[in-house]
This record gives structure tokens, C-alpha cells and sequence, in this order.
């Protein structure tokens, strides 16, 4: 039916809200429970958080730990030689630990070999120096050297080579680029020649003991020649080996 109200002839009757007991439910511990229920909420919230923070930093921690668990497994599997510096010593020695002494020794060794012949004992010397090349570079080396040989010998020429200055690079891998600027004199039957600087490069690697040898350092290449052409050459871009 539509009363005075729904009409709007009368103002509509305001209901206050039930107090005490309503419907079963006890409306007074009502205010209590909602406290209650927000604040476990906000307690659950909290937790969830710092679980979140404390997952992280547990996250952090493992992935460091194994990280420097892979590098000790690195470094531990790292391949150790055994170089001889002299006929009776032995130094057990990583590719990171060759000290820089040995490889200079190395290195003034090569060049003597390389650089003080005569007739008498150029085979000599030159096979000394090819027992430390690699097998390509031994053919090469052959090679190039074939035609000095015969003119040492006919001609009677001594070769005396004096390392001036020295360099000396490494990549911690067990690899070495030396750069030698060197000083030759000839000589023809105890008659004096002349000189001329000499710039000699080798890239060489350590490699594992052999028996009857004084350097672990095998020969990957080698080029040498006169320092004025030598740097030409470097400057084109271009390379030369042998005189």
C-alpha cells in the first residue's frame, strides 16, 4: 500500500540500531572483533615481509657461497708442472706462479742459441733451440735457417748476439710473448765485420716436464731480423722471420 510516507506527506520514522543481541550475534564484542581481525591482518602482512626479506638475503648468501665454491674447484683443478732451473733442483710451479726469473733465464737461453754460432756449432746450437719449438715451427724454422747455415759455413762467419733490452709479457695462462732488442757482431776468420741490432720476438707456452730438459717452455713462433726493417715491418703491419 502506498502510506503518507511514500508519498511524501510525512517524514520518514529514523530506526536506531539494535544494542545488546541481534539475530543471535552479540553486537556488543562487535568493535572488539574488528580491532582483533585488523590487527592479525597486519600482523600476518608484517610477516610475510620480513619472510620475503630474510628468503633474499638467504638467496644472496648461497649464490656467493657457490661462487667461491666454483673458483677454489677452478683454481684446485689448475694443472701444475715441474721446472727444472738447474740439473739437480726442481721447483713444482703453477702457470701462475712461474717467477719471472725463470722465464727470463728462458729467455737470455734461447738467444744464445739463436745467436752465438760459427761453423763449428751452429747444428748444435740451432738443435738445442729446436728441441723447445713445436713440431710446426721446427719444419719453418728448417726452412728458414737452411741457407745461413751453408753461408756460416763457407764463409767462415762467427756470430756473437748480446741481449741489450728485454721484454717480457705474460697472460697468467701459462703463455709469454718476448721481445729481445739484441746487439750481433759478425765476424769472418778472426776478422771483424761489423754489427748491427737485431730485434727478436718468441711467443712461448709452459708445458708439462719432459726428461732431459732444462726449460719447460715449448717455442710457438719466432721471428727475428734487423731492428730498422723489424719495425717497418710492425709499422705495415707485416712480419718477417729469419735473416
Amino acid at each position: 500500500m502506498v502510506g503518507p510516507m511514500e508519498k511524501g506527506l510525512s517524514k520518514a520514522r529514523l530506526c536506531a540500531p539494535p544494542v545488546g543481541v541481534y539475530e543471535g550475534v552479540d553486537l556488543r564484542v562487535l568493535p572488539e572483533y574488528i580491532c582483533f581481525k585488523a590487527a592479525l591482518l597486519k600482523e600476518k602482512l608484517t610477516l610475510k615481509y620480513v619472510c620475503l626479506i630474510l628468503l633474499m638475503i638467504l638467496g644472496v648468501q648461497f649464490a656467493v657461497s657457490r661462487l667461491e665454491v666454483t673458483d677454489l674447484v677452478t683454481k684446485l683443478r689448475e694443472k701444475e708442472y715441474i721446472l727444472a732451473p738447474g740439473v739437480v733442483d726442481f721447483t713444482p710451479a703453477s702457470p701462475q706462479s712461474v717467477s719471472d726469473s725463470y722465464v727470463q733465464d728462458a729467455v737470455l737461453d734461447f738467444i744464445g742459441r739463436l745467436g752465438n754460432v760459427n761453423p763449428t756449432n751452429i747444428e748444435e746450437q740451432y738443435d738445442g733451440l729446436k728441441r723447445f719449438m713445436s713440431d710446426q715451427l721446427k719444419v719453418k724454422f728448417d726452412m728458414e735457417t737452411a741457407s745461413w747455415v751453408e753461408q756460416v759455413r763457407a764463409d767462415g762467419i762467427s756470430q756473437i748476439m748480446t741481449a741489450k733490452e728485454k721484454t717480457i709479457v705474460s697472460d697468467q695462462q701459462g703463455a709469454y710473448k718476448a721481445t729481445v732488442l739484441a746487439r750481433a757482431e759478425f765476424y769472418s776468420n778472426h776478422e771483424y765485420l761489423g754489427h748491427e741490432d737485431q730485434i727478436v720476438e718468441l711467443t712461448m707456452r709452459l708445458t708439462p716436464p719432459q726428461s732431459g730438459q732444462r726449460w719447460f717452455l715449448e717455442i710457438q713462433s719466432l721471428h727475428w731480423g734487423r731492428a730498422d726493417s723489424f719495425r717497418v715491418k710492425n709499422n705495415l703491419k707485416t712480419g718477417g722471420n729469419g735473416q
